[in-house]
């Protein structure tokens, strides 16, 4: 869903700000920037806030793998990949 029409910013997106371990923007204008752009007519900001709210709180009270969580989140999938690679990794070493 399009959260931002000025810069067609998507909730996913929004969210996808948010580490795993809840850091990340706290106020539209942060959240902006890491997704490289600025706020033009600031009627979505209220929204993006709740949106980053609602992940960081998502984030918090999960205790671990973000695999098991609704939260559509580009950081999170990233994440989890790259902890896989990880495990493939050491199994290899340790045989």
């Amino acid at each position: 869903m399009i959260v931002c029409s000025c810069n067609v910013l998507s909730c996913r997106q929004i969210k996808g700000t948010i580490a795993p371990d809840g850091s990340g923007p706290a106020t539209a204008n942060q959240a902006y920037d890491c997704l490289g752009c600025s706020a033009s007519c600031g009627g979505c900001a209220r929204q993006v806030r709740a949106i980053l709210a609602e992940a960081r709180a998502a984030c918090m009270s999960q205790c671990g793998s973000c695999a098991s969580r609704d939260i559509e989140c580009a950081v999170h999938i990233s994440v989890g990949h790259m902890m896989d690679g990880l495990e493939i990794a050491s199994d290899r070493v340790a045989a």
